[in-house]
């Protein structure tokens, strides 16, 4: 089934899907309607993708962070932020997809489109496959 991504995604989609049980990072908390996202799995399952998905930021001490957008069933956004301390190749990351758009000549938005639904969709099907083997 690897055949399905983008080979230049899928070291990172691989290592977004490690993410899986950050204890920094889940049990994520809706703070309007108190629903709780166990992990990176259930967070991806149990919410609805945004337009924004993902978004690179720097802040003002020079410190690259990703954020990512999803809506809770009750509407609220939710926001998780990563770091390089979650996520060591954040840095490559967006180097592959600033690469990436300019060979294909799409939108960087429209690159990390691609990106996020590849990798929801690795994170989701292997979550079904370890349900399937315990």
């Amino acid at each position: 089934m690897k055949d399905a991504y983008n080979p230049k995604f899928l070291k990172y989609i691989e290592l977004f899907a490690q993410i899986g049980d950050n204890r920094r990072l889940f049990p994520k908390k809706c703070r309007t309607c108190g629903k709780v996202y166990e992990n990176f799995p259930d967070y991806l399952h149990n919410t609805s993708p945004l337009a924004h998905g993902l978004e690179e930021f720097t802040n003002s001490l020079n410190i690259q962070h990703t954020m990512q957008y999803r809506q809770c069933s009750c509407g609220s956004t939710l926001a998780i932020l990563f770091t390089k301390e979650d996520y060591p190749l954040l840095d490559s990351f967006w180097e592959m997809i600033g690469k990436e758009s300019k060979e294909t000549r799409r939108p960087v938005r429209e690159v990390v489109g691609e990106f996020r639904e590849q990798c929801n969709r690795y994170i989701l099907e292997n979550r079904d496959k370890k349900s399937q083997d315990s």
